[in-house]
């Protein structure tokens, strides 16, 4: 096991118990002595990071657009990144255009879709890495009765 792992677990195994140290509280109106085991703090735990992904979830929600959508992405094959590197304004409209004719083959095959479709799309080019990944996603409304 990697030494950076073991020592993330160690921590958030001992994460509020007595390994983690202790703090005493004494309240003198009502003269109660209370134990207190601290967390760990760290980013992978999950009783330390609760409040946080529960706020991070709740400010994603705030983002979602108020109508259902399908969330479409086209991704370039590893094979022609290199190529498209070189030939970037030519690739990207060639992306753009590939999408946009393989989702209008789809609609016009799907009753259910219907013909005629509106879409967003926004082109990334690299990953969260920072590793040159062109790809585009595309926001299609469903539509509705």
């Amino acid at each position: 096991m990697n030494g950076v792992h073991h020592q993330a677990l160690t921590q958030m195994m001992a994460c509020h118990t007595p390994q983690a140290g202790a703090m005493l509280y004494h309240c003198d109106d009502c003269q109660t002595d209370s134990t207190v085991y601290p967390s760990c703090g760290h980013r992978h735990c999950p009783a330390c990071q609760h409040n946080s992904n529960r706020d991070w979830l709740a400010l994603q929600q705030q983002k979602l657009l108020p109508v259902d959508y399908y969330l479409v992405t086209f991704t370039l094959p590893y094979q022609l990144r290199h190529f498209v590197w070189s030939h970037q304004a030519w690739a990207y409209q060639a992306m753009f255009n590939a999408a946009k004719q393989t989702l209008d083959a789809f609609f016009k095959r799907d009753k259910h879709l219907g013909e005629h479709n509106g879409l967003l799309g926004v082109l990334h080019t690299h990953s969260r890495r920072l590793a040159f990944h062109p790809h585009i996603n595309l926001v299609i409304p469903k539509r509705w009765a």
